[in-house]
């Protein structure tokens, strides 16, 4: 799955640490191919601490069955890439369906030799080589976004060949909610945001950092920690009761609690997954003004 590296200032760029993927998702490596992200993480987690994937959490099962994970299908096989959500029909374009994930998993799609009509989403609660997938036609991301210069504006989308039929959108906040929020006394350090996902897990007892594949679309929920411009800051410290993001989760919505509204979307965090996540926030004008090109926004 492809994710962002971030230092303290920006998303994560690919990851080139390693780590040991095993458990339960050793099974699910053998039904369905990630992409060149897992292949790096199974040669040596301790050599560099990065990540991000839902960690401290449960199977999501068909609570938000919106959210999705999309792949590069080629060779017959499909690589994972990374996660995101159905927003909706396009709203100029209603025979078209909107897919939001983050633009650090499009980006370097034409360099790897494939284009937006070579990709497939899936919103299946588990990932099989079943999986049942909607065709997409084209992939697009902020102007502004690079890797090295400008990572903040790490949005994307992916259309879909058709909009998905019975199938609510994940809402966007209202413009600036986060901050009035804030300003209202209503983000605490007990306020929780909910995180959907199909990262990898993370592990961090009895020896270096493991990593081990989801059996399908994973739920957790993180504790507010702040607020800056561009991000939501979370707290993703298991072994203190909070759950977070890793690989895999990039572009997966980070919703406020028990809601269908998308604050924010995963995007980069602490390299382990252990700590800190920093969502990249939804209600913003950069946000606003690039995904208000796809979709009527409140």
């Amino acid at each position: 799955m492809a994710y962002l590296q971030p230092d303290r200032n920006r998303p994560r760029v690919h990851s080139t640490a390693s780590a040991t993927v095993t458990g339960k998702g050793a099974e699910t490596q053998k039904r369905f191919m990630l992409g060149a992200t897992i292949a790096a993480l199974t040669v040596a987690a301790a050599a560099a601490p990065g990540a991000q994937a839902i960690s401290g959490g449960e199977l999501d099962g068909t609570r938000h069955p919106n959210v999705g994970l999309f792949a590069i299908e080629h060779d017959g096989i499909k690589e994972a890439r990374c996660s995101g959500f159905y927003a909706g029909p396009h709203k100029t374009d209603p025979g078209t369906g909107v897919f939001v994930t983050a633009a650090h998993c499009l980006a370097d799609v034409a360099a790897l030799g494939f284009s937006g009509s070579d990709l497939t989403v899936t919103f299946d609660a588990t990932v099989t080589i079943e999986w049942n997938t909607w065709a997409t036609t084209a992939t697009t991301w902020h102007p502004a976004f690079a890797y090295d210069t400008s990572a903040v504006e790490d949005y994307g989308v992916i259309l879909l060949e058709d909009p998905v039929p019975g199938l609510s959108g994940v809402e966007f906040p209202a413009a600036g909610l986060l901050d009035d929020l804030a300003a209202g006394g209503a983000l605490r350090p007990t306020t929780p945001f909910d995180n959907v996902g199909y990262g990898l897990i993370p592990h961090f007892k009895r020896g270096p950092a493991r990593y081990e594949l989801p059996a399908g679309r994973m739920l957790s929920s993180s504790k507010f920690l702040g607020l800056t411009k561009s991000y939501l800051k979370l707290l993703s410290n298991g072994d203190a009761g909070y759950g977070g993001a890793c690989y895999g989760d990039s572009g997966g919505p980070v919703l406020r609690h028990n809601s269908n509204t998308a604050v924010a979307f995963h995007s980069g965090g602490d390299p382990l997954c252990r700590a800190l996540d920093a969502p990249l926030r939804l209600d913003i004008p950069a946000a606003r003004a690039f995904y208000g090109q796809y979709l009527g926004l409140p």
